[in-house]
């Protein structure tokens, strides 16, 4: 997953806040939640390799 993607698509919701388009922000704030769950469960899948 390209890791610039979420912060491109709240890049995205700022704009759309700042010039008034509330559903555009709305569908926007969705989409990167989503983006963000799934950068999420994807990472944390693997197993820590930690040795002390």
């Amino acid at each position: 997953m390209f890791m610039f993607l979420p912060f491109l698509i709240a890049l995205g919701v700022i704009l759309a806040v700042i010039t008034g388009k509330e559903k555009t922000s709305y569908i926007l704030w969705a989409a990167l939640l989503i983006v963000t769950i799934l950068s999420f469960i994807h990472h944390v899948t693997d197993p820590l390799s930690l040795s002390f």
